[in-house]
């Protein structure tokens, strides 16, 4: 299955499963209506490539580059995403959506991500700048060492997330909802004397 991978340059309607893909070049590939569970893909390059109605499901994609890669309808199941700069995936995204994910040290800045969903994800130190993440869902997630900068956050979704810092100050937060006990961290930004 991985010499057709790497071999042929359109997949549709394929489902890839325990592919071992580390290190490979899979540039300029489209992937339409595919699905990937339990696939390495660590330090693979899919730059220029295309995903549309795509899903990655237990899958690590640690260090893979996107540079200019197309992003349409494409979901991210419990998948390990360490060192991804997603803000150099071509920047029009329609629907990119990760659910109990491992995302760390990635950047996401300057991309418009509104309604993306980061459900029950471990978002650890990773930059969220210049980023429309407005009606996002982030509930349940682990937000640790993350840093949300001149985004605009209206309407998104924080229940129950954890360990975020989030300064209303530089962020439009319109309508974020924040639950107790986390949402009393967004005091510190205030000249507040709490007792």
């Amino acid at each position: 299955m991985i010499d057709i991978l790497l071999c042929e340059s359109e997949h549709n309607d394929m489902a890839f499963t325990s592919i071992k893909a580390i290190d490979q070049n899979m540039t300029n590939k489209i992937f339409a209506n595919c699905q990937f569970t339990s696939c390495d893909f660590s330090h693979a390059d899919f730059s220029l490539a295309f995903f549309e109605d795509c899903l990655f499901k237990e899958c690590n994609l640690s260090l893979s580059q996107f540079k200019d890669a197309k992003l349409r309808n494409v979901e991210f199941e419990n998948c390990k995403l360490l060192g991804i700069s997603f803000n150099k995936i071509d920047s029009f995204i329609i629907g990119i959506n990760f659910k109990d994910c491992l995302i760390q040290n990635c950047n996401f800045s300057n991309l418009n991500l509104k309604k993306s969903m980061f459900q029950q994800c471990r978002i650890l130190e990773s930059d969220f700048i210049n980023t429309d993440l407005s009606e996002s869902n982030f509930t349940y997630s682990i937000l640790t060492g993350t840093k949300f900068s001149d985004s605009n956050l209206s309407k998104a979704d924080f229940s129950f997330a954890k360990d975020y810092r989030i300064n209303p100050l530089n962020n439009k937060t319109k309508k974020t909802i924040v639950t107790l006990p986390d949402a009393i961290s967004l005091l510190q930004y205030f000249d507040f004397v709490i007792k």
